[in-house]
């Protein structure tokens, strides 16, 4: 039975989720006219803290670009500018002035966000939007969500163009059936292929919001049919001598696509056995992000913890047992406590150090992930007391334990109540093939 891509969103986070980098090149230039630009900032952003820049326009809408770690490859010179025009597109009724992310063209290891808060409440989210301007009579829309009336955000994967719209029914057509037809994506290209497959399930939501049912399933038929194309051409080519890097990121996105939006079991086992063979010839090495902050009550007051640090780690996948998670390394334990007398002090200070197991494995869908069992130990000092009275001693509270699972994509986040404590746990995975 033929999968429905009709628009689920349940599909398209999946898909989203596994998308470490969806990008394509402009084909309009954007060349700098200092006169046409009403606000512009710089940042310094590095690969290991990503950065944020924030604008507000003319109709004081504040627009914020958040950029976060290891999205970019190299330390970079940001620029976000607010245009003070909306530059041409397909699109009759804009509800934003033209967004310029520079520079031009740079493509981002994991999606960055762009966030408009507007002045004035928006009715009609359902049929709004925000848009990668491709050229001035073709716009890829984003995969955005409404926080409530006023705010937006969307997902982006390079720096461009962008703004914001509300599609008319005769307009939403007439992209549908542009970007049908533009299609020119090299088999590698999996960044452009991926952006053009959202826009695409973006497109056949808005002709099923405006009745076009008719309309929706040609483009989900035909949709369906250039993956399986694009899919099997990428896997006639023969694995490389070095296939651990870019080569098994292509491969990974397009399994996504196949098993999340595609009804061809022939098609699903062939790139099960290549995601097999592929791992088999490969390692992978990577970093764990710990971020635990919480509170806990403690004689009238609270004792606050900050917990932080990386933990690097590699996965067997050369020889057997394929998958296994070897890892270890020292984070960092801050403490003080609150609602003390001005005289008195409470200071924790120590390390906890991590030792990572685990393994990696491949869901019945082709997915990635991560299983790591994760074990802490920790010790440190207190010093603590009043006035005079300043006493420093050791403290070695009991081992923890954890066992998590997080998609086995760099970016992938797990946050999890602490109980009995007001904060969290916090795990960000940081991950890299290598040959």
């Amino acid at each position: 039975m033929k999968k429905n891509i009709l628009f689920n969103s349940d599909n398209i986070i999946f898909f989203l989720l596994v998308l470490l980098l969806l990008a394509a090149c402009k084909e309009d230039s954007n060349p700098v006219n200092e006169d046409e630009i009403i606000s512009s900032k710089t940042e310094t952003v590095t690969p290991k803290a990503g950065g944020n820049l924030e604008l507000t326009n003319s109709k004081g809408d504040i627009i914020k670009l958040s950029i976060p770690p290891y999205a970019v490859k190299d330390t970079q010179q940001i620029t976000l500018q607010i245009l003070s025009e909306t530059k041409p597109n397909p699109f009759s009724q804009n509800i934003l002035s033209t967004i310029r992310i520079l520079p031009d063209g740079l493509m981002l290891d994991s999606n960055a966000t762009i966030s408009v808060t507007f002045k004035s409440a928006v009715s009609d989210t359902a049929q709004s939007i925000l848009y990668y301007r491709k050229q001035n009579d073709l716009a890829y829309p984003l995969e955005t969500k409404w926080l409530n009336n006023n705010t937006v955000v969307g997902k982006i994967f390079h720096f461009s163009d962008y703004g914001g719209a509300k599609p008319t029914r005769g307009e939403v057509s007439d992209q549908a059936n542009k970007l049908n037809n533009d299609f020119n994506y090299g088999l590698w290209d999996w960044q452009g292929f991926s952006q053009y497959v959202l826009a695409m399930l973006k497109y056949i939501e808005f002709s099923q919001l405006y009745g076009d049912d008719e309309t929706a399933q040609s483009l989900q038929d035909q949709l369906e049919q250039k993956i399986i194309n694009q899919v099997n051409a990428f896997l006639d080519l023969p694995i490389p001598e070095e296939p651990c890097g870019y080569y098994l990121q292509t491969l990974l996105k397009y399994s996504a696509m196949v098993f999340t939006m595609v009804s061809n079991e022939q098609l699903e086992q062939r790139i099960q056995n290549r995601l097999n063979e592929t791992l088999n010839r490969c390692y992978v090495r990577g970093e764990l992000e710990f971020d635990y902050h919480y509170c806990v009550s403690a004689e009238g007051g609270e004792i606050c913890r900050d917990i932080t640090g990386f933990v690097p780690f590699t996965v067997n996948s050369t020889v057997e047992p394929h998958g296994q998670i070897q890892g270890s390394g020292d984070l960092d334990w801050t403490g003080t406590m609150t609602e003390i007398p001005a005289n008195c002090i409470y200071n924790e200070l120590g390390t906890v150090s991590v030792n990572l197991g685990g393994e990696m494995t491949i869901d019945e869908f082709g997915v990635l992930w991560m299983e790591f069992e994760i074990n802490e130990h920790a010790s440190g000092t207190v010093t603590a007391g009043c006035g005079d009275q300043i006493v420093t001693l050791p403290f070695n509270p009991p081992d923890v334990n954890h066992n998590i699972r997080l998609l086995a994509e760099d970016g992938a986040e797990l946050i999890m109540p602490i109980p009995g404590a007001n904060g969290n746990f916090k795990w960000k995975l940081h991950l890299t093939h290598l040959p």
